[in-house]
């Protein structure tokens, strides 16, 4: 026997997945449903703001959903007046009358006859899958448009989460844009491994006093470098020692203390990864574009971001990925890929924030465009969905992704996702 849940009947509800046949109520009366009402997350009823015809009269109010008509008991709501203006009881079963619905003039529907058992059984099918994406079977059969949408729905819902993170900086800045920015940046240049060392760097270094030296790049390089602790050993490189003496009287004049470099991780790291050379490129940044810090806001397109991103290392950093390590045949960039990592990670999200912080709806969309120029991204994630159908084109679909598999596929939430409820909707 297959199960059945409140949110199946609720949602069947919503979306009319009815068969064509006449809703006749226990009373012997036909309903025309002419607006099945909003569903309700909250407390209360189901459905709220419901348009129902009943023979002559149109009836608006609240409709409320049960799997047997007796759970209107078993959940009290014979004590909750805000019961009272119900217009409909819609049940799965009905299994007893009830007098508040009786005294009321509540209509019962039962809608056990009324569903097609195809729909329930896909259902079924869905939440008993144990692929790590619920509807693997089906993924492919979804409409472009849809999938496409929903994508981006689920991208805006990233990027709210991510804001709210942003909002907790910004306070703990008190109010300060600039730093806001500044250490968002610096948990980006720290990828993924290094992200929490490298947002820790920021606050312990303030962005004013690097912009303070932004004008001399051996002394940005030294408080950075330093500050992670990276220069806390003895080097035989004449351009480290430089580093190390320029440092040692930074920190003096401004009574630095340093983090342990033990907290910045370099084990199984590509050298194009290692903290150093993050530390270099953002030394470089600051340097070139101090711009870039003070009005973020005002780099308007992916070419602008791009451009200002084109990071060319020099001097001993120009081959070098270690301190005092061998020097290379070939230059270390900071490539395209990496530039639009902090454009999906840093700019997108500050941008969206800036919008919702000064109601400036154009941030908004600069955000959705920025993610839209970048390419798709490849993990894990996406590639759960690739090898089912073509991905389009953008990290607004990879973001989308990302933030539907973590709250949605993993928790099996099928019934709040726009890609499950168009499956679970065909014929």
């Amino acid at each position: 026997m297959l199960k059945f849940s409140e949110e199946l009947l609720q949602f069947i509800w919503q979306h009319r997945l009815l068969l064509p046949k006449p809703l006749i109520t226990q009373q012997g009366k036909e309903v025309k449903v002419i607006k099945p009402g909003d569903l309700n997350k909250n407390a209360g009823p189901d459905f709220f703001n419901a348009q129902i015809g009943i023979r002559d009269l149109v009836l608006v109010g609240n409709i409320e959903v049960h799997l047997y008509t007796s759970d209107w008991l078993k959940h009290g709501h014979q004590q909750d007046r805000s019961y009272d203006n119900i217009i409909l009881h819609v049940v799965y079963e009905h299994d007893e009358d009830l007098p508040q619905n009786i005294n009321n003039n509540v209509e019962v529907l039962e809608l056990k006859d009324l569903i097609a058992p195809a729909t329930i059984s896909r259902y079924q099918q869905i939440c008993s899958e144990r692929e790590k994406l619920p509807c693997t079977k089906h993924l492919s059969d979804v409409e472009d448009l849809i999938f496409s949408t929903w994508m981006e729905r689920m991208a805006v819902e990233r990027l709210e989460e991510k804001v709210k993170r942003i909002e907790k900086l910004f306070e703990e800045f008190d109010g300060d844009y600039t730093q806001t920015f500044y250490s968002l940046l610096f948990r980006n240049f720290g990828f993924k491994v290094n992200s929490v060392p490298f947002e820790v760097l920021s606050k312990h270094l303030p962005v004013q006093l690097l912009l303070k030296h932004s004008d001399n790049l051996q002394q940005v390089e030294a408080l950075l470098l330093g500050m992670a602790g990276l220069l806390d050993d003895q080097f035989e490189n004449k351009y480290i020692q430089q580093l190390q003496n320029e440092f040692e009287y930074l920190r003096r004049k401004y009574t630095l203390i340093p983090l342990k470099k033990e907290i910045f991780k370099f084990s199984k790291l590509r050298p194009a990864n290692f903290p150093n050379l993050r530390l270099a490129q953002l030394a470089m940044l600051l340097h070139v574009n101090r711009t870039l810090f003070l009005k973020p806001h005002t780099y308007s397109s992916y070419g602008d971001i791009k451009t200002a991103l084109t990071i060319t290392l020099e001097g001993y950093w120009k081959n070098h990925y270690t301190i005092d390590g061998n020097a290379l045949t070939k230059e270390l960039k900071f490539g395209t890929s990496s530039a639009e990592n902090v454009m999906i990670n840093t700019f997108a999200p500050f941008f969206f924030f800036y919008s919702k912080k000064l109601v400036k709806p154009q941030y908004g969309d600069l955000a959705l465009d920025l993610l839209n120029a970048c390419e798709t991204e490849n993990n894990v994630k996406t590639r759960l969905f690739s090898a089912k159908r073509p991905l389009p084109r953008g990290a607004t679909v990879s973001q989308g992704i990302i933030n539907l598999y973590d709250h949605y596929c993993s928790a099996k939430r099928c019934l709040n996702c726009g890609i499950a409820s168009s499956i679970l909707k065909k014929p």
